[in-house]
């Protein structure tokens, strides 16, 4: 087959990426011809269709508001990305086309192109952007469905995006702009990550019979030394801290550093679990309050990005990892790597945390938000003989779900549906 990968990034950013990538290199393993669109960036991976990409734009977190604004009419439909998209297609004519996260960098706009050429797409459910204004049913600490059912002003109301009624009335406005164009009626099949992913899309009106549940493949990481010592990527007052050199047991937070992740949390865990270390792995806003934090925690460190080795590696040397997340989790590679390593893990009750962790069967669940019952379940992690077994329970559930070659064999199925249907 002839495949066209779409996503805004095309370097390893998050797990958007991690998916992305991943489902790349092993179509192209398996024999077929993968080509993409993103947009332009100094970090993209070499492509065939690198040359074709949509230019750059900035709708990030430290972009000021007023510039969003300004960018508002590229944010509902960017034209540039649209054109690049018709410039892949008359060089690489894909037989099918698959969606991940174009977001505000690429827009629905893509769409267009792809319908016009009759090109059958498929879109996976890495986030709710396509009815939800800030992409994760998430405001101000706590879950939120309030725009269900296209009520999209309560975004500008709660200012849910990034935190800012500006970003919120961007979002608001682009929001209602593709519910009246019904910007996604392109897309046939939606893959869904998790049961829990496919039961809230039918909550948001997509049609049963149009969602296929299929986990994201989990690769076993490749071996690596042990630990090094890692200077923070922030905060460089911060004494690198080392991981290597201390046999002293620890637990490992590793995710970006945001409030949804819940980090918030993560200072008031550490108190409760010392002397028992809390290695801190990860970037994000919420750096310089770790950062603040650490100064009365002695036994929390924070050691920034790590790349792929060296996070296995830390992973794999952790007494028991936590995932303390206050959102909808629509996979959770943090749960998956970590039992895949017989990692015990300790993780709140949410989203599509618990397809992954069954308490006291393949790791401990918690009420979202709740420190104490974070850190006495991390206790029991560490102490008590039955969470090793748990933990190698979860690492089979995670071998059986997410093996790279049943994710491969699932995603072409679908693939060969969508064309069929065409």
């Amino acid at each position: 087959m002839r495949i066209l990968l779409v996503n805004a990034f095309h370097y390893l950013r998050g797990g958007v990426e991690r998916t992305y990538l991943d489902e790349s290199r092993w179509l192209a393993a398996a024999g077929h011809e993968v080509a993409h669109l993103a947009i332009r960036d100094s970090r993209n991976l070499e492509s065939p269709t690198t040359a074709r990409f949509a230019p750059a734009a900035d709708f990030g977190e430290s972009t000021p508001a007023w510039r969003q604004v300004a960018l508002l009419p590229r944010a509902i439909w960017s034209g540039p990305a649209a054109r690049a998209m018709n410039a892949i297609l008359e060089d690489f004519k894909p037989d099918v086309a698959h969606l991940h996260a174009p977001s505000r960098y690429l827009t629905p706009s893509i769409l267009r192109p792809l319908e016009r050429e009759q090109v059958p797409t498929v879109m996976t459910l890495h986030d709710f952007k396509p009815w939800c204004t800030n992409r994760i049913l998430f405001a101000h600490g706590a879950p939120c469905e309030r725009c269900k059912g296209g009520s999209h002003w309560h975004s500008l109301a709660t200012g849910c995006v990034q935190e800012s009624r500006a970003k919120s009335g961007v979002g608001m406005i682009e929001a209602y702009a593709h519910q009246a164009m019904d910007a996604y009626r392109h897309v046939k099949l939606w893959i869904a990550p998790s049961q829990f992913v496919r039961d809230k899309a039918i909550e948001f009106g997509v049609a049963a019979p149009a969602l296929r549940v299929l986990a994201h493949g989990v690769e076993p990481a490749l071996p690596a030394d042990e630990p090094r010592e890692v200077t923070p990527a922030e905060e460089p007052a911060l004494e690198p801290p080392r991981i290597a050199a201390d046999p002293s047991p620890y637990v490992l937070f590793a995710g970006r550093l945001s409030i949804e992740k819940g980090v918030a949390l993560l200072p008031a865990i550490a108190r409760a679990i010392a002397p028992t270390r809390l290695v801190v792995a990860g970037e994000g806003p919420l750096g310089s309050m770790l950062a603040a934090a650490r100064h009365g925690i002695p036994t929390m460190s924070r050691v920034g990005h790590l790349d792929d080795a060296d996070l296995a590696a830390t992973r794999r040397s952790a007494a028991a990892v936590i995932v303390p997340s206050l959102f909808y989790e629509h996979f959770c590679y943090a749960a998956a790597e970590a039992l895949l390593d017989e990692r015990p893990v300790v993780a709140a009750r949410i989203g599509a945390i618990p397809e992954l962790i069954e308490h006291e069967v393949t790791g401990q669940l918690c009420v979202p938000g709740d420190a104490n019952a974070l850190a006495a379940a991390l206790r029991r992690a560490i102490d008590d003989a039955a969470a090793r077994r748990w933990a190698s329970v979860g690492a089979e559930r995670v071998r059986e779900r997410s093996n790279p070659a049943k994710h491969l064999a699932g995603l072409t199925a679908i693939y060969r549906e969508a064309i069929g249907a065409r």
